[in-house]
């Protein structure tokens, strides 16, 4: 019996210091930032895991059949192709097939349209209700990005000026800094008044490098598995669950 109850002392320890990882580090902000920076593909749509399933398929049908989604997300999300690409042949020692952003881009518009969800239309149209000045940075490409807005019915809040993707930093994409940091010079905000909302290691670190705020959502369906928050968690941001929690947290 004293052994069990040893036991159970040091399994309970052991819970105790291991980080409890729904239970996030959310606190309003001393005061809100002039500038909302939103990323895209899973924080403002739950394009992720729609993405993840089809390069999946996609690299399956090239004979990477190994691949899995979580493989995807740790190698593609939030990075610029051309670093997506890099990382794939460091890990698998073959280069991806010929145009495989590409062809992923053009099968999107379809998928996303008959097939995406909205993550924070709520959040959106509130603080646009507010007056508050918001803007898109996403990696993706802009045709895709727009079919986004549309489908979340958010597209009224953002005029083309206040939506930036990869095409306007060639080759800097995330996780380099340079699209946050032309976002907050087009808006004519200083970095260390813009809060950036990002789900992806990549757009972190960017976000970081830019000298902006950063809170991460973990509400898309990419975002479930411990893995893949416990590698948001180590930047010691932020984190959010939903909208709700996200939008006590602009606010």
């Amino acid at each position: 019996m004293a052994r069990l109850s040893a036991l159970l002392a040091l399994t309970s320890g052991a819970l105790a210091l291991r980080p409890n990882l729904r239970r996030s580090r959310v606190a309003v902000m001393q005061s809100p930032k002039s500038l909302v920076i939103w990323d895209c593909d899973g924080c403002l749509v739950d394009s992720e895991a729609l993405l993840k399933t089809a390069e999946v398929e996609a690299l399956a049908a090239a004979g990477f059949t190994e691949v899995t989604r979580d493989d995807c997300n740790r190698l593609f999300s939030g990075y610029a192709p051309e670093a997506g690409a890099v990382r794939f042949f460091e890990e698998y020692g073959k280069p991806l097939p010929e145009h495989f952003f590409r062809d992923q881009i053009a099968n999107s518009a379809v998928l996303f349209r008959e097939r995406l969800e909205q993550l924070n239309a709520k959040t959106v149209l509130e603080l646009h209700a507010a007056g508050r000045q918001q803007v898109v940075a996403s990696g993706s490409p802009r045709d895709r990005v727009l079919v986004c807005l549309e489908v979340a019915a958010i597209g009224k809040c953002f005029t083309p000026e206040q939506v930036f993707t990869r095409e306007d930093v060639p080759g800097r994409g995330k996780p380099e800094p340079d699209m946050f940091l032309l976002a907050a010079k087009s808006m004519g905000v200083d970095p260390s008044d813009c809060v950036v909302v990002e789900d992806s290691t990549a757009g972190v670190r960017a976000a970081q490098a830019a000298g902006m705020e950063v809170v991460g959502f973990l509400g898309g369906g990419h975002a479930q598995s411990d893995g893949y928050r416990e590698q948001i968690a180590e930047f010691g941001i932020p984190l959010t669950y939903s909208d709700t929690e996200l939008l006590e947290y602009l606010s």
